[in-house]
């Protein structure tokens, strides 16, 4: 039978017991504040911010009071152009958006306004394309306004995809971006194809809210969304069809 152990050594094996468990609880904390400071991974860099460029009228071009003024720009996003604005001297004049919800990589668009006799004399035309919030660092030209069209010296000359419209009074749509042209009077009917935007077309007729429009477009029928055009001539006797 062994001897009993003395009183010191029972006291030195109760301390180094006590030493072991201190050591194995620190390396357990070290190993929990360990994945607590794990770095985080970097996440991706935002989007860069839409562009956009004005293609016509060119800078320096003359117009009279009263005339319309087409501006034609192309925008462009790695995510989509939601929208795009015309401003005249700091004041948003016009805004046309995209029929995707998700927006457009490349946009064209035509933002028309019609020049007023506060605008005689030189103004600035501005145009911003818009992803969300995320918006376009401006690109802007100047025009000339005059009192009247007999004092125009430079007829400004249309720019790519920009039609003249007559001045015939028959009604008529200004298509004023990329438009799904469609079977039937909402966005439940077919596609049939996409105008491009500048395609002016007459109006041949319209839903009961005058918000669809019925289109002969080189002898093809279809319908567009009204919030995407602008109309000339006399629309007031379009009727009512049957989608």
């Amino acid at each position: 039978m062994p001897a009993p152990l003395s009183p010191v050594y029972r006291r030195r094996a109760g301390r180094l017991l006590a030493l072991g468990l201190c050591l194995l609880l620190c390396a357990c904390n070290l190993q929990d504040n360990s994945a607590d400071t794990a770095p985080i991974a970097a996440t991706a860099a935002p989007a860069a911010p839409p562009r956009i460029a004005i293609l016509s009228p060119a800078f320096g071009a003359e117009f009279a009071i009263g005339e319309e003024i087409l501006v034609a720009v192309e925008a462009e996003d790695s995510i989509g152009v939601n929208r795009v604005q015309l401003f005249v001297d700091d004041q948003i004049v016009r805004t046309v958006s995209s029929e995707s919800l998700q927006g457009d990589l490349a946009m064209s668009a035509i933002l028309n306004y019609e020049t007023q006799r506060a605008d005689l004399g030189r103004i600035t035309l501005r145009a911003l394309a818009y992803r969300g919030i995320a918006v376009s660092a401006p690109d802007e030209i100047q025009v000339l306004v005059r009192e009247s069209r007999a004092q125009v010296r430079a007829t400004p000359a249309q720019g790519s995809g920009i039609p003249a419209i007559p001045n015939d009074g028959i009604c008529r749509a200004l298509v004023n971006v990329g438009l799904n042209f469609r079977t039937g009077p909402s966005t439940g009917y077919r596609i049939l194809t996409v105008l491009p935007s500048g395609t002016l077309a007459l109006i041949t007729g319209r839903n009961s809210a005058y918000t669809w429009w019925r289109l002969d477009v080189d002898g093809s029928e279809g319908w567009v969304s009204g919030g995407y055009t602008t109309e000339y001539g006399d629309c007031s006797g379009v009727a009512v069809v049957a989608g």
